[in-house]
């Protein structure tokens, strides 16, 4: 079975410039203090740290490197939020000098599963011959405190690009996940127990939203908060078309700061006119996910019928 530590540990000797020699077991050992973790840049989010493993010792690569027979490397590490908002994603890396290509983070529940939420970032956002935590603002992703989620990391596979995520292998430091690693684009992946990789999840609780069209004198679109907690930033969009000649084309939206649960905020639009018309309704909150609704209708002047 091929493991990941030896390649983890030659990846330390070429990314501190040495000769490929017998191997080190520790951070010290293998010179790696060449590479300095750089600051991170500091900033406001109205959401909580969940999750977090920031122990670093080893290193663990992300693409097609030559002292690891240049196979392509995607590792993942699992996680377990207790918040049911996913809002972004820190993870400790940095590239070689010769990376040119974007590195990409995906969420999944399943390492052969698809892709929940997935962000790439350039490989001028990340440090060279350097560590940074670095920021990965996906979407917001509604999940399931207690169950198992995967952050997954890979690039193109092409010769000498590749990126170092930053890993702990003195025994287990986060009691909630694990590594995996793949070398076959994802056909297999190995679990690599006894260590964890260096991330930090952040979320909020979340609510949830529901949509209803009605006619009448003109179109009315009720956004309900029918979770069990607050809706922040509520925001509804509301577009009509439609009529004879395709004459009416109008877009109304609704703002509110707060939606308390059972609430409801509603907006109206009143086009004028005659003829078939459609209707597409959004709402989106800070922590909830953002609900889509259709309907189709007819408009008799002011007065609206929907289907």
């Amino acid at each position: 079975m091929k493991k990941l530590i030896p390649i983890v540990i030659v990846g330390l000797v070429v990314l501190c410039g040495l000769q490929a020699v017998a191997a080190p077991l520790d951070l010290a050992e293998s010179k790696l203090n060449t590479w300095k973790i750089l600051q991170q840049e500091q900033s406001f989010f109205p959401d909580d740290l969940d999750q977090s493993q920031e122990l670093m010792n080893w290193i663990g690569p992300v693409g097609s490197g030559p002292l690891w027979g240049y196979a392509n490397y995607i590792i993942a590490q699992s996680f377990t939020p207790t918040k049911n908002l996913l809002t972004r994603v820190e993870i400790m890396v940095g590239k070689n000098a010769t990376t040119t290509y974007d590195i990409t983070l995906t969420i999944r529940d399943d390492l052969h599963g698809a892709d929940l939420a997935t962000l790439s970032l350039p490989a001028s956002a990340i440090v060279t011959e350097n560590f940074s935590w670095t920021e990965f603002d996906v979407s917001d992703l509604v999940v399931t405190p207690g169950a198992t989620y995967y952050i997954v990391a890979s690039t193109a596979n092409v010769t000498e690009n590749w990126y170092i995520w930053a890993l702990y292998m003195n025994g287990s430091s986060y009691m909630n996940g694990t590594i995996y690693y793949s070398v076959d684009d994802e056909v297999t992946w190995t679990e690599e127990p006894g260590g964890d990789l260096t991330f930090r999840t952040y979320g909020s609780d979340a609510t949830m939203l529901n949509l209803t069209i009605a006619g009448g004198l003109g179109v009315s679109v009720n956004a309900k908060n029918v979770g069990g907690i607050n809706a922040v930033n509520v925001v509804t969009t509301v577009t009509i078309q439609g009529g004879i000649f395709g004459l009416i084309n109008a877009t109304v939206d609704g703002n509110i700061s707060l939606l308390m649960p059972a609430e409801l905020q509603t907006v109206k639009g009143m086009p004028l006119g005659l003829g078939p018309l459609s209707v597409v309704a959004t709402t989106r909150a800070d922590n909830a996910e953002e609900v889509t609704k259709t309907a189709d209708g007819f408009i008799l002047l002011f007065f609206v019928i929907i289907k």
